[in-house]
């Protein structure tokens, strides 16, 4: 039986296409122009249904489907008035607002339809603009400052990765509507500083900041849900940065992102290592953005109404062709791994010591959160094995305190494997989730090829160890191992040390206070530190079931003075994972680089680390994103 699996290897082979294009030009045009009728499908639902059903953010959403329809805009502007009730009383004095999660909506609504617009000029009325600056001045005079825009802070995080980037966006944008503004021009910030001298300062932030990030480690939380906030500023950099040298940079920065997104997703559903995945159904069930891919791509759920994802779905900004041929073609990208360096450790600042929160109460840096200083030189190595039927993938990293990482890189880390033909079939480890808070810096993983090995880190706040399967996944136990069928792969799990039981979902293991608890089970692991093995393998590698299951169990290894040691005849590779985490896990012999030469590295999108350019290509289709010279 073992032969039946053995004699199919040449399949680990990368399949790279030939010139010829997998997924034609119109296909390719068709997608990319039906953005407009997506675009209208959520514009006419927020109209007759406005989402959510109260509040400022129902208000906002109102007023971008009833101006850009032109509809009900005497609606629209008592929407504005009550959002306007509700949000400027926790303005009062410089200290944490929360309008940062509504300033680039109002900001876009400006752009788009205020007195200026080279859009739909006049569209909103002078009460309604002059509402929303107001709103604006309010919140960013005293708060906006200078040296928020200092090089030397440009790795400095505010609160959390998607709350900087907000307010970030936020005040660029604000800026630069001031200085356009004769009632604002010749205002000046708290600081002193002029409308104008903050819009050029911000500019040039954000040309740093683009620069850096292409290559650098583009976000720290990388494949979290959170994206879709970081993302709304940078569809208003791309549609309406006057600098057309940053709209471009933008406009590549945004293909960059999606085509990362494209090459590691099938159906839709973005496969790969997760930081900030909170357990429940975040980790059960969806994946990062959901939502937002239909209005680029027209995958995944369609017609989502939430407020972060109504800058993506109304940019003028469209992927480009070869960025849609990698979405649209996960049979055609074929088998192949796909790694990328990720921003993640904390920088030191002051006799080092992890960055503190050096503002004093009412400083626009002070937070509960505090600010973090990331390490530029990242830290961590992402990787993915990628399959048009399963996709595995771990976040690879030293065993390190936890306080050496940001928050928002440690926090509810997950790995493991999605496969393809059913919207939540997966694979994960997980700790439990404690009562209150969430875990950081739970576990550390190895993978190459469809093997993973993974083990709970010492140096962190979880409890628990169990393995999340679920229910579309029928299993069979045999010899130590839990196998399972998928739609189009097989998938083996043996936790090494101590007894394992099953246990259903329970509502404590859910973010959400209301998580419908039918989709899988956990594999108990009565040791919290047994490291576990995760092995995947495509249907057409083996004959059947019961092939997998002889090449797995025949497979040597062992655990010896902490070291465990697996090999794998099917994918032929050798992991090590140190269970005392005294020594980097290796492959095939060699101790994994965290800090790899390459920022990205597939068969679709290279770069190296901290360099000016990045290629992106699929079959015929190449693009070149130039991010110039630093600085």
């Amino acid at each position: 039986m073992a032969g039946e699996c053995l004699r199919r290897v040449g399949w680990l082979a990368v399949l790279l296409a030939g010139p010829a294009l997998a997924v034609d030009d119109a296909a390719v045009q068709r997608v990319i122009a039906g953005a407009q009728e997506r675009r209208q499908a959520l514009l006419t639902a927020l109209l007759a249904s406005p989402y959510p059903s109260s509040g400022a953010w129902r208000h906002e959403g109102f007023a971008l489907a009833a101006y850009w329809l032109n509809q009900r805009t005497a609606e629209a502007e008592a929407g504005l008035q009550a959002v306007r009730a509700e949000l400027l009383p926790a303005m009062a004095g410089t200290g944490e607002s929360g309008f940062h999660w509504h300033a680039y909506l109002l900001e876009r609504l400006v752009f788009l339809f205020g007195r200026d617009s080279p859009h739909y000029a006049g569209r909103l009325s002078p009460t309604a603009e002059a509402l929303i600056l107001e709103l604006l001045w309010t919140w960013a005079a005293p708060r906006c400052r200078l040296e928020m825009t200092l090089p030397e802070r440009d790795l400095w995080v505010w609160g959390s990765e998607n709350h900087h980037a907000q307010a970030w966006s936020s005040f660029w944008g604000a800026a630069h509507l001031f200085a356009a503004s004769p009632a604002y021009r010749d205002r000046r910030y708290d600081d002193g500083t002029t409308p104008a001298a903050m819009a050029a300062a911000f500019d040039a932030y954000f040309l740093r900041f683009a620069r850096h990030r292409a290559t650098g480690g583009l976000l720290v939380e990388c494949n979290s849900d959170y994206g879709k906030y970081t993302l709304g500023g940078w569809y208003n950099l791309a549609d309406f940065a006057p600098d057309p040298r940053l709209r471009l940079q933008f406009a590549q920065l945004l293909n960059l992102f999606w085509a990362d997104w494209a090459t590691e997703q099938f159906d839709g559903q973005r496969g790969g290592s997760r930081h900030r995945c909170y357990p429940g159904r975040n980790s059960t069930a969806l994946s990062s953005i959901d939502g937002l891919p239909w209005y680029h791509f027209g995958l995944g759920a369609a017609k989502s109404k939430h407020p972060g994802h109504w800058c993506g779905a109304t940019t003028f900004w469209r992927p480009d062709p070869v960025v849609v041929d990698l979405a649209l073609d996960p049979a055609g990208r074929g088998v192949y791994t796909s790694t990328s360096r990720r921003l993640g450790l904390a920088a030191t600042h002051a006799a080092d010591a992890p960055l503190p929160n050096y503002a004093p109460p009412g400083h626009p840096f002070h937070s509960p959160q505090g600010v973090y200083a990331l390490d530029p030189a990242a830290g961590l190595r992402r990787v993915s094995y990628v399959t048009p039927d399963y996709l595995l993938g771990a976040s690879l990293l030293p065993a390190q305190p936890a306080a050496s990482w940001t928050n928002i890189s440690s926090q509810n880390r997950w790995d493991g494997v999605i496969f393809a033909g059913h919207p939540t079939a997966r694979i994960f480890p997980q700790p439990l989730r404690p009562a209150k808070g969430s875990v950081y810096n739970a576990s550390w993983s190895v993978v190459h090829r469809g093997v993973m090995l993974t083990q709970r880190l010492r140096e962190s706040n979880a409890k628990g160890w169990r393995v999340w399967f679920d229910r579309a996944l029928p299993r069979v136990e045999r010899d130590g191992w839990v196998f399972v069928t998928a739609p189009r792969a097989y998938a083996a799990v043996r936790v090494v040390r101590g007894p394992t039981t099953w246990e259903p979902d329970s509502q404590a293991q859910h973010h959400e206070a209301d998580a419908a608890l039918d989709l899988g089970d956990w594999l108990a692991c009565g040791d919290e530190f047994s490291p576990v093995i995760l092995e995947v393998a495509r249907r057409e590698q083996c004959a059947d079931l019961a092939a997998f299951q002889a090449s797995v169990v025949g497979n040597p290894w062992d655990l010896t003075d902490g070291l465990l040691r697996y090999t794998s005849r099917l994918h032929q590779t050798t992991l090590t994972l140190d269970t005392t985490w005294r020594q980097p896990p290796s492959v095939d012999g060699q101790p994994v680089d965290f800090r790899p030469s390459k920022a990205f590295d597939s068969p679709f999108l290279s770069a190296d680390f901290g360099a000016a350019t990045v290629q992106i290509q699929k079959d015929a289709r190449r693009l070149t994103l130039d991010f110039g010279p630093a600085g």
